[in-house]
């Protein structure tokens, strides 16, 4: 079995995680089984999962295999009809869409929260005591069953957690203590496992014995997405091969020519600790894997796409809205969104009627609220429109009329969010950092690049092209998908299978 090792599938997904998502697709879609591989304990996993549009087996996560709830399929249990709350003892009162109160003559004994995105449906069951302190809390799995209970100190900070199967019998504890002030996990312990107990310091300490135990099973392949789990797949004995794929820069000195051995702190455990304890290294770009192979000695370093594209029907220009500017992705400083808006600012002292559109989530509200303030002070306030994280299907509707993607990132791995613009036919703007943008635009072929930070520069070339004749935003639009297609399912697949037969152990057929 081939693993993508991931933290959790969310309700708000990155790049990260779309990458994996899209991995399992392209290798179902070519008879190869892939699983994605998740840590986190999410009761909402099997709702998450569907709304990537994976199958619910095709993701395993660790507290489901160790419930043993992986085939349990999925039920839908109304408030109104459980048989967890005796209706001939309490009475349920319906507050407001999220939630009803539980009252018990007349006294509120209890409260059950909605399941999100869904209407009526057990989401969690809290219990009250006389004083209305929250003691417990029953917390369902959204196939239709408690999964988990949480059980509150006194002054309401969390104490221990159960997890157990559908059966209702216990199969992990969380054991939390106050530690000088502050609230610690200090005990994960699987109740009956294999018939022991077994006990860990850390949920990656038990997440490490979780992928041991999976390998174990059959051959075994697992490629990790996410920095933060390094030590816990470096530690594993039993996997056939163990890969590291890498989204983004790995080093603090992106500008300066020839690469660095420099490496971000979040990646010394893979570049610093454990080398020898991975077959290798996976990037998106021939620049990137030069760069690494020349410092460090990784015994493979392999080229292959974040993600692949599907080809769209592609509106021209007069179905275009020419005026509207697309920021895609993440909200985050890394991704500099006070340069797009300056950029775009310059940009719409000359074109007036140009409009910027935010896709992506915040990373927080500060650097949200910043923004705004900032939009303010450029006077362009009523330009500038946040919408947020948007499903596939209404981002398609935004993106199929836009007129250019704006991108001005410090540094970019590879770029998922340029390389789906351009599959909609989007000439892309954006600055010339390492290591994604330069492989994917080329310069007044599908889109400029200019210096880093040129906003002045960058702004010149919108007004240029989005003001001009519509022949040359055209030829943009046209070359744009003509490089997303490039990067199509069968030609992901056949890089795999090329780097496939210079290790061997990338996949497991």
């Amino acid at each position: 079995m081939n693993y993508f090792v991931n933290e959790n599938i969310f309700s708000l997904n990155s790049g990260t995680e779309f990458s994996a998502i899209s991995r399992v697709k392209l290798f179902k879609q070519n008879g190869v089984a892939a699983k994605m591989l998740t840590r986190n304990y999410n009761p909402e996993l099997v709702d998450d999962t569907e709304r990537v549009g994976l199958a619910a087996n095709d993701v395993l996560n660790m507290y489901s295999f160790f419930q043993e709830i992986t085939s349990i399929e999925k039920k839908d249990v109304d408030v109104r009809y459980t048989d967890a709350i005796d209706k001939n003892m309490y009475q349920i009162e319906g507050i407001d869409p999220n939630k009803s109160l539980i009252h018990y003559h007349g006294r509120t004994v209890g409260q059950v929260d909605i399941a999100p995105g869904t209407v009526g449906l057990v989401g969690a069951i809290e219990y009250f005591n006389d004083f209305n302190d929250l003691v417990a809390k029953d917390i369902w799995d959204r196939r239709g069953f408690k999964s988990s209970t949480q059980y509150y100190h006194p002054d309401g900070k969390e104490g221990a957690q159960v997890f157990f199967n559908a059966k209702g019998e216990p199969k992990i504890e969380i054991t939390r203590m106050n530690i000088d002030g502050q609230l610690h996990n200090t005990m994960y312990k699987l109740v009956h496992y294999k018939g022991h107990a077994w006990r860990f310091n850390t949920e990656n300490e038990m997440f490490a014995f979780f992928m041991n135990e999976i390998t174990s099973q059959e051959p075994s392949v697992l490629i990790n997405d996410r920095p933060s789990l390094i030590n816990e797949v470096a530690s594993v004995k039993n996997a056939k091969g163990k890969w590291q794929f890498l989204h983004n820069a790995h080093t603090v000195n992106t500008a300066q020519l020839g690469g660095s051995n420099k490496v971000y702190d979040y990646m010394k455990p893979l570049f610093k600790d454990h080398i020898r304890d991975f077959d290798g290294v996976i990037v998106p770009t021939e620049q990137q894997r030069k760069e690494i192979t020349k410092f460090f000695g990784f015994d493979h370093v392999l080229v292959l796409g974040d993600t692949y594209t599907v080809k769209h029907d592609l509106a021209t220009e007069p179905k275009r809205d020419l005026n509207k500017i697309v920021f895609l992705g993440r909200i985050s400083p890394e991704k500099q969104p006070n340069q797009a808006l300056e950029v775009f600012a310059k940009a719409k002292e000359k074109l007036p009627d140009l409009h910027l559109e935010f896709y992506g989530y915040a990373s927080d509200n500060a650097l949200k609220q910043s923004l705004s303030d900032l939009a303010k002070k450029l006077n362009v306030e009523n330009a500038v429109t946040y919408n947020g994280y948007q499903d596939a299907a209404k981002l398609t509707e935004q993106l199929k009329d836009a007129g250019a993607l704006l991108t001005v990132s410090m540094s970019e791995g590879f770029g998922a969010n340029i390389v789906e613009a351009m599959s909609y036919g989007i000439p892309v703007f954006g600055y010339d950092v390492k290591y994604g943008l330069s492989s994917l635009i080329q310069n007044g072929a599908n889109g400029y690049l200019e210096p880093l930070n040129a906003s002045q520069v960058l702004a010149d070339d919108l007004v240029k092209v989005l003001s001009g004749d519509a022949k040359e935003w055209t030829q943009l639009s046209q070359k744009a998908s003509a490089t997303a297609e490039g990067f199509n399912a069968p030609a992901a697949w056949k890089l795999w299978q090329k780097e496939q037969s210079k290790t061997t152990n990338l996949f497991v057929k």
